[in-house]
């Protein structure tokens, strides 16, 4: 069974007919976009006709540029020393140039649009009505644009500035490789192979490894900083001129969900840590320490010897999701299979590769393409998963216009988690009670890592960008926030002389420009579909329609309204209370409480 993707589908090569005709493509149409709109945005036009004329441009352009850049960006994905990939992204990025201008210009002269003009102009047509929710949320966003000359120097400043970093961050990290001894042998490991080691069955490997981890950040510390701060230092001073009151507030707006939201679920989180830390003491008495957990051991599995060395074929994961995915409902397991069959995924590992699990969604085709290493732990099974629910959530908008298909990231970590919950179930299910049991340790040592985990890099990332407006941070000062932030976050329950204070090198999330606080979606993720699932098991069969038809409609509602639609109420601290419930509740069954 293969474990690498076939991309033939978006394009057979850089070289090909089709991908160049395309590259010719893409800039006649950001061209005739920015000629037309420099023309139009102040012609005599009824508001209508301008709506109608700059959505059916930007989507046909949008259409060409997605397919070009997602394969760009694949080809680099699988192998960072493609200078190739490299250079076409950045080509592509200078044609957005001409595209970005004409949307700020459009943005500039929507925001000048009454609102009752907006909205008779919308009713006038049905494409328009397609639209509403996007001209509605384009037109506040436009509270935050500058001048057209001033967005059109941000954005040509950004590609040698915050992008140029974190492409920078991102070789020096895919390729960055490190002496180990592990197993009695001194081996040349990349910090992906170190990151999956984290979950070997034998303490020695993972303290080897989390020693070599340790090395490989602190040998590239200086650079990672200067990344760090040239990145955050940007978004810092562009959202203060756009009249953000923090990336955080950008951040918030950006996901469609409000300040409110984001501090009842803290408020939960918070509360419940100590049953998480219940949680890391019981594990580090059953790995026999007498104390707490040291931090290599975070993600040990826990269990007999032949549960803990237990591994698991590719064609068997594959089986294992599209049975536990046709359990919920035949259409998202005969998706799992088209995705399989048609080679949608890169799992071989590998180096060059990065050691994320990342989907990329290719609307203009209909396809998406997943990036992960597949190792034969169980956890690969989950991360599979995870990135398959992001694909059939894409999926669930075919047949959407360009513009009308992003959804914010809380709700697209929704879907990926919740799938991960049907493969855990499936596992559960079907293993012997010990290795069961072992599977349970796994799902806790999940929760901990998106809630607890992410709780320390959201304190993080919060305290960066706060001393950040005093200047750069040393390596020093920022390793002392790391220790302080996870200190915070498992408390006592952790070895805190055991944390290497360099965790803040290996969360890419941090580099990704225009991409800041990729942690706390990924809690409101996991415990919204823990609360989906809950309704789930209540419900049966009818909850599927009507979960697919909250997925079809996410890209064109806010969080608030979207839970809505599957009656829940995400202001309210009693459903974030009882989501986490759930989780304690398996905590009890670990700890033997209940």
């Amino acid at each position: 069974m293969q474990l690498t993707w076939d991309l033939d589908r978006i394009y057979p090569s850089f070289q090909s007919e089709q991908f160049q005709q395309d590259r010719r493509l893409v800039e006649t149409l950001a061209g005739e976009l920015n000629t037309w709109s420099a023309s139009q945005m102040n012609s005599a036009q009824d508001a209508a006709s301008v709506m109608g004329e700059f959505l059916r441009q930007y989507n046909a352009y949008q259409h060409i540029y997605l397919r070009l850049f997602s394969y760009a960006e694949l080809r680099f994905s699988a192998d960072s020393s493609n200078t190739e990939a490299v250079n076409l992204m950045d080509e592509l990025e200078e044609v957005t140039y001409g595209a970005g201008e004409a949307l700020v210009s459009f943005s500039k002269w929507l925001a000048k649009v009454s609102a009752d003009e907006l909205e008779r102009s919308i009713g006038s047509s049905v494409y328009l009505e397609q639209h509403g929710f996007y001209l509605r949320e384009l037109k506040s966003k436009s509270e935050h644009l500058l001048s057209e000359e001033g967005e059109a120097v941000i954005a040509r400043m950004q590609a040698t500035g915050s992008k140029a970093w974190e492409r920078l961050y991102m070789q020096t990290l895919s390729t960055l490789r490190v002496e180990a001894e592990l197993d009695g042998l001194s081996r040349s490991v990349s910090l992906a192979e170190l990151r999956n080691l984290a979950y070997d069955p034998d303490p020695a490997v993972r303290r080897a490894a989390a020693e070599a981890e340790h090395e490989a950040c602190r040998s590239v510390a200086e650079q990672s900083a200067a990344c760090i701060n040239a990145v955050t230092g940007e978004a810092a001073a562009v959202y203060e001129l756009r009249g953000y009151a923090s990336p955080l507030h950008k951040v918030l707006e950006a996901s469609r969900m409000d300040q409110e939201t984001l501090q009842v679920m803290l408020q939960a989180i918070e509360e419940s840590l100590p049953d998480f830390r219940r949680y890391y003491a019981k594990k580090a008495a059953l790995l026999g320490h007498a104390g707490g957990l040291p931090f290599c051991d975070v993600f040990a599995p826990v269990g007999t010897a032949e549960a803990a060395a237990e591994r698991i074929t590719y064609a068997e994961a594959q089986a294992m999701i599209i049975a536990g995915f046709s359990r919920f409902s035949p259409e998202l397991g005969a998706f799992a299979r088209k995705v399989f069959e048609q080679r949608w995924i890169d799992a071989e590992p590998r180096s060059g590769k990065g050691s994320f699990g990342m989907c990329v969604d290719i609307f203009p085709v209909g396809e998406s393409r997943i990036i992960t290493s597949f190792n034969g732990n169980y956890i690969d099974v989950s991360v599979l998963a995870h990135e398959i629910g992001h694909a059939y959530h894409s999926s669930r908008l075919a047949g959407e216009t360009m513009v009308n298909t992003e959804y914010p990231v809380p709700i697209a970590e929704t879907a990926s988690i919740f799938c991960e919950s049907l493969i855990h179930v499936e596992l559960l299910q079907s293993l012997p009670a010990g290795e069961a049991a072992a599977i349970l340790e796994r799902s806790l040592s999940d929760a901990g890592y998106y809630i607890v985990d992410f709780y320390a890099r959201y304190g993080f990332e919060s305290g960066l960008y706060a001393r950040r407006k005093s200047g750069a941070l040393s390596v020093e000062e920022l390793n002392a926030l790391m220790l302080e932030s996870m200190h915070a976050a498992y408390g006592e329950s952790v070895l805190p002389d055991s944390i290497h204070p360099y965790q803040w090198i290996s969360k890419a999330g941090y580099y990704m420009a225009g991409n800041e606080f990729l942690n706390f979606p990924y809690s409101f993720g996991l415990l919204f579909s823990k609360g989906l699932y809950a309704q789930y098991k209540k419900r049966g069969g009818a909850f599927v329609e009507r979960y697919e038809q909250f997925l079809s409609a996410s890209s064109t509602r806010s969080i608030a309204d979207a839970a809505k639609l599957m009656d829940i109420d995400v202001h309210s601290l009693a459903f974030w209370q009882d989501a986490l419930g759930l989780i304690a509740g398996d905590i009890d069954k670990f700890t033997g409480r209940e």
